[in-house]
């Protein structure tokens, strides 16, 4: 194989290749050769059919199959004594080919960068130890006390209403016939929680106990019950008991015990423990995005602008709610940290082991209950799923070794103070939301 270099400029390299006919003719008889083994034709016995008929019947998907094969092998044999890293697939334009020929074509490619060894034992970086406060317990029982339902027969006769806890039997039909799931006794509802089908609880307001009410409802589209979903229904209730909640639950041992707890003291052993497992969460989190910043900041170098655009077409179909700018911006953040993640595992010879990629697939099946198995058989039978996994698995080996390797500060805080570190922010930020939305 001829290579004359037309441009190598910054990442870009531009090749006229000539790979010589010796190098093909060779590969193409011995497929027509294994071809004209197992052919069938009329009038010939198997293995003797003429190379001219096999030509002319077969040489279109040989001659295809062929040079594909005789070009991946030759460009890559070319990469690895050139020592090039393509970033992506490399363009090939067939110039000139006619069986029997050389082949002549134009490569484009565009390599990776050649990154600095990055001395990450120069990264400083914040370790939070932290400091418990009885304070942080009591908010927690406090928090823990204002979201328990506790309800207890009603003082007054009155009737129901959002919040309360309501025990009622029901019997529903669809066109006047009983339907399967459609008939329950004892059965208890706080209203206003949503339990139900749009429109259930809401007629259930103002009833009281011992009456009896017919209710006008539609199963969703989405129904759980394909068979009912759009169905229109009447529910026939009956109301046997109404409670109302506790307002202010005190923090003792019936709290506890409700709770699943033998007593007070367990229950604040059982917080102090979850305070402790957070933190330790969140405080690796924090150095993890730390350290990612500080490599960022710590490497300049020139990002491939086709692994840009790959990354912007991707986040484009995955994030329509972002503008252009903001798109681009991330995905030249994403591509440079693939980047040093990838020079990283290389120069300490970091690699995804098996238990890696196991733990990979588990740790994503755990987010949907139930279906654990379902997904394992996914990424079984979905190889770029499951490399798409492997990845993953990489860059959190890579900033595990990251964040070990780099220099630490130890400083205590608390639970809160930890949460108002910048690298924290999307998760103080949802625990605002939370706490809005039960103020509301």
């Amino acid at each position: 194989m001829k290579i004359e270099e037309k441009k190598n400029k910054n990442l870009d390299i531009e090749w006229k290749v000539v790979i010589p006919s010796s190098s093909i003719n060779g590969k193409l008889n011995e497929k027509y050769s294994e071809i004209s083994k197992n052919l069938k034709l009329p009038g010939f016995r198997p293995g003797k059919v003429p190379d001219n008929i096999i030509k002319k019947r077969f040489s279109k998907s040989v001659v295809s199959e062929v040079i594909d094969t005789v070009i991946n092998e030759n460009l890559q044999e070319a990469f690895i004594k050139k020592k090039i890293r393509p970033s992506v697939q490399p363009s090939v334009k067939i110039d000139n080919y006619e069986e029997g020929n050389d082949l002549t074509l134009n490569v484009s490619i565009q390599k990776m960068p050649d990154l600095k060894e990055i001395d990450l034992k120069k990264i400083s970086i914040e370790k939070s130890n932290l400091q418990i406060r009885d304070e942080d317990i009591k908010n927690t029982l406090d928090d823990l006390a204002k979201r328990h339902e506790r309800f207890i027969p009603l003082k007054t006769k009155r009737t129901a209403k959002n919040g309360d806890l309501v025990l009622f039997d029901y019997e529903g039909k669809i066109d006047d016939k009983a339907f399967d799931s459609g008939k329950g006794k004892d059965e208890t509802v706080v209203l206003g929680s949503n339990k139900y089908i749009p429109g259930y609880e809401e007629q259930m307001v103002g009833l009281k106990v011992g009456e009896e009410k017919n209710i006008k409802v539609t199963f969703p589209n989405d129904y759980r019950e394909k068979k009912l979903a759009n169905k229109k229904a009447v529910f026939k209730l009956n109301i046997k008991d109404i409670q109302e909640r506790v307002k202010n639950v005190p923090i003792d041992e019936q709290l506890a015990k409700e709770l699943g707890e033998k007593n007070l003291d367990d229950l604040k052993k059982k917080i102090e423990e979850k305070i402790k497992a957070d933190f330790q969460n969140l405080s690796s989190l924090k150095m993890r995005r730390q350290a990612t910043e500080l490599l960022l900041r710590a490497t300049d170098f020139e990002l491939p602008s086709k692994m840009v655009e790959e990354e912007i077409n991707f986040l484009k179909s995955n994030a329509k709610d972002k503008k252009a700018k903001e798109i681009e911006n991330l995905a030249k953040r994403r591509v440079k940290l693939g980047i040093i993640i990838n020079s990283v595992s290389e120069v300490n010879k970091i690699v995804v082991e098996d238990a890696d990629l196991t733990k990979a697939v588990v740790d994503e099946a755990k987010k949907y209950p139930g279906q654990e198995q379902k997904v394992v058989e996914f990424y079984k039978n979905n190889p770029a799923m499951m490399n798409n996994l492997r990845g993953i698995a990489l860059e959190e080996k890579v900033m595990n070794f990251v964040v070990n390797s780099c220099k630490k500060t130890e400083k205590k805080c608390t639970i809160e103070e930890l949460f108002k570190s910048d690298f924290l922010k999307e998760e103080n930020s949802q625990i605002s939301k939370n706490k809005k939305g039960e103020i509301k």
